[in-house]
């Protein structure tokens, strides 16, 4: 019986999470990407693209526009990983209708749904648009070229880059950006008991990236002990495969964290006496 009022709450956010909010992200997370090689694609595109074709590939976009930092990527990522359904909860505080769904689902199972819709929905969001964005581009450019083989051996991730044509640090980097969008979705959902506006909730996964980059570039951090850095391709922990794993777990070992704060808030506003 728990785990069916478990699935069926699950489900009705799933519903929820992939509406009109998801579409806008993924068009927002292509526009970042766009943005942030403006210049480049126009005259890739139109003003030669017959040379550009055989001097840039998908590649030299990607790795400019998401880990080697573009202004847009870099900050509105975090962001945008919150519009699909961070603020899920807050949304029905407002209308009264948490205390009647808690009584009929219970806290925990309320609010490890929300959690996971929140998480995984800013994970997709991320995911697929720039996965969309690669695709697109690789019906007109080549994943790789020579000269990004040889002019970026220092990069984290190489081996992959080097091997079966780079398709292999392209599925690296998307599952970097499932996790990232994951992470900052999960944190926005934590913050949304604590606060009372939506604004919030989808701004504050931004001011904590800003805030999270300018600490560590006042104390000289190295890429590798940089959570953003490590998300974006920039760090690397051991191989290739070792570092994917390690990251992957730290996330859900985040995740975790912010599900059982969320859930605390909860309960303790449910026993307050507040929706």
């Amino acid at each position: 019986m728990e785990g069916n009022v478990f699935f069926r709450i699950l489900k009705a956010d799933i519903k929820r999470a992939f509406q009109l909010p998801f579409i806008t992200s993924v068009l927002a997370v292509m526009t970042c990407l766009i943005f942030d090689n403006y210049s480049t694609l126009w005259n890739t595109f139109f003003t030669s693209p017959d040379i550009a074709e055989d001097t840039t590939s998908v590649f030299y976009f990607y790795f400019n526009a998401v880990a080697f930092g573009g202004a847009f990527t870099r900050y509105l990522f975090a962001m945008i990983a919150a519009l699909p359904y961070s603020t899920g909860y807050i949304t029905e505080r407002q209308s009264g209708v948490t205390p009647y769904l808690i009584s009929r689902t219970g806290h925990w199972n309320y609010c490890f749904s929300k959690m996971i819709i929140s998480a995984i929905s800013g994970g997709l969001a991320l995911f697929a648009g720039n996965l969309i964005f690669i695709l697109l581009l690789s019906t007109q450019l080549k994943l790789t070229l020579p000269s990004d083989l040889a002019e970026h051996q220092w990069i984290p991730y190489y081996d992959l880059l080097v091997s079966k044509g780079g398709i292999p640090y392209f599925a690296a980097m998307l599952f970097l950006m499932f996790l990232t969008g994951m992470l900052w979705g999960a944190l926005a959902c934590a913050i949304s008991a604590f606060v009372k506006e939506t604004y919030v909730v989808i701004t504050s996964p931004f001011l904590l990236c800003f805030l999270q980059i300018q600490i560590s570039r006042f104390l000289f951090l190295p890429n590798n002990t940089r959570l953003e850095m490590l998300l974006y391709g920039r760090g690397q922990w051991g191989n290739p495969s070792e570092s994917l794993v390690l990251l992957g777990i730290s996330i859900l070992l985040i995740i975790t964290c912010c599900t059982f704060l969320f859930t605390h808030k909860v309960v303790r506003r449910g026993q307050d006496g507040l929706s």
